[in-house]
């Protein structure tokens, strides 16, 4: 019913081409961020840029619940709501909300659902991001920064320097597409590598699926809740070093200025990662 209803409104909308005399001229701005976990990562990040560049303006991020704890952490003081879009209560709550403070301008980067365009409708002007021309190659961050008016920046890479033992060791070997997630034999490799070079490290693995984690190392099993978000956040800060796939938790760990060594089994950095990123890059 729901779903009816978001397509039902969807198919009345019309689009408005956003430049930036728009943006310099709006007082208030929505952002809805109902996508995929590591597209969620990048467009806080970018939109953090946004609001570097437009620090005037009255923001409200609309996210699922499981995602608000990462809008609190990387853009800590931004208004944030989260939401059960499933949920008919919540969703008149905020219908409420938006019919009263009346944002001048709406975005949903990287969302290509019908409920993002349905909640940015609420706003005077919208561009949807399924209707907004791009390459069909760009890099991830580009993309957003191009969508949002943004200067687009040029692309390059630091490379890690390694600061010594690395104690705590985070891995992260799955990602939502399989043939990007690194192998159970790299992982094995992995570890034993890192066993070996570094002093007896407290290793951790963290995965949605249970055949990732082996015995004699800890181990985070990812749920889709705030709570599960909020632990691994903490893990994340906790961690000296973290191996990740090209994934969500590769996006939150570049966010948070960690020790990254990013393993690239069918993508490519250029294409995956934002520009000044500062890690090692391992191209299997």
């Amino acid at each position: 019913m729901i779903n009816w209803f978001f397509q039902y409104k969807a198919n009345k909308m019309i689009n408005h081409e956003i430049n930036i005399s728009d943006i310099q001229n709006s007082k208030k701005i929505l952002f809805c961020l109902f996508t995929r976990f590591g597209d969620t990562i990048i467009d806080l990040v970018i939109i953090k840029e946004f609001i570097e560049e437009y620090p005037d303006k009255d923001y409200l991020i609309l996210c699922p619940k499981q995602m608000r704890p990462y809008v609190n952490e990387i853009i800590p003081n931004v208004r944030c709501m989260a939401i059960n879009k499933r949920n008919l209560f919540e969703l008149l709550k905020i219908d409420l909300v938006l019919k009263k403070w009346r944002p001048d301008i709406g975005f949903n980067p990287w969302s290509n659902g019908l409920d993002s365009c349905f909640f940015i409708s609420y706003c005077k002007k919208f561009l949807f991001y399924k209707d907004f021309l791009k390459p069909q190659t760009i890099n991830h961050y580009q993309v957003v920064r191009r969508y949002l008016n943004l200067k687009e920046k040029e692309w390059k890479i630091v490379n890690l320097v390694s600061k010594g033992n690395y104690k705590n060791i985070l891995i992260c070997p799955q990602s939502t597409d399989n043939e990007r997630s690194i192998l159970s034999d790299q992982l094995d490799k992995i570890i034993s590598e890192v066993e070996s070079d570094f002093d007896s490290p407290d290793i951790t693995i963290a995965s949605m699926r249970l055949e990732y984690l082996r015995d004699n190392v800890n181990s985070f099993v990812f749920k889709k809740n705030a709570i599960s978000s909020q632990n691994f956040i903490k893990l994340v800060k906790g961690s000296d070093l973290i191996i990740c796939a090209d994934s969500a938790p590769l996006h939150i760990a570049n966010a948070l200025k960690k020790h990254v060594f990013a393993v690239f089994n069918s993508t490519k950095p250029e294409v995956v990662l934002n520009s000044g990123d500062k890690l090692t890059i391992y191209i299997g």
